[in-house]
């Protein structure tokens, strides 16, 4: 039962999106709020339990990251659509993981063996992207916002996901591919 957690709970932070959108459209941000949590502690429990119980999978080395992204990348979509956040901050954050995937992808076709691990920038900035999230969603379930705070925010996110994607972009600067 254990050595299945870790892929329960990644598998549930990837369905958790198909409920926190609706309820941020239809401003229910209570409920909202409530799974998101969840998801992101989620995020963290996932990784403990593998770690503790030296827990490996195929599918769980592919299903955490992709959940991971799905609920960060739909979530900072949303809330720039509907004019929660700016812009350029989803941007940046929807960016950085397109890259990654993008040079996965393009391994991927040409037969490159690439094994790309979690950095703990990466750790970092997935703790700082679910926070600001959760901080958005608080703001509009209490109707209030601390528009310096939420600027502070803003820019911790933003440099965070800059570094984590710089120290990407650095460490797998020689990609097997163009080295042939």
């Amino acid at each position: 039962m254990i050595k299945a957690l870790p892929n329960v709970l990644s598998f549930f932070r990837l369905l958790s999106v198909f409920l926190v959108v609706p309820f941020t459209l239809k401003k229910d941000f209570g409920l909202a709020i409530v799974i998101f949590a969840i998801a992101a502690i989620s995020d963290f429990l996932d990784g403990y339990i593998a770690r503790k119980f030296k827990i490996v999978s195929k599918i769980g080395a592919m299903l955490d990251p992709l959940a991971d992204k799905v609920l960060i990348t739909a979530s900072y979509a949303l809330l720039a659509w509907i004019n929660l956040i700016p812009l350029y901050v989803a941007a940046i954050v929807i960016a950085r993981d397109v890259i990654i995937l993008f040079v996965i992808l393009v391994n991927r076709i040409f037969k490159v063996n690439l094994e790309i691990h979690p950095l703990m920038s990466s750790k970092i900035n997935t703790t700082f992207q679910l926070i600001f999230v959760l901080l958005v969603l608080s703001c509009n379930y209490l109707a209030t916002s601390v528009p310096s705070l939420m600027k502070i925010c803003e820019i911790i996110v933003c440099i965070s996901t800059i570094f984590s994607g710089a120290e990407y972009a650095y460490k797998y600067y020689q990609i097997k591919i163009f080295k042939r």
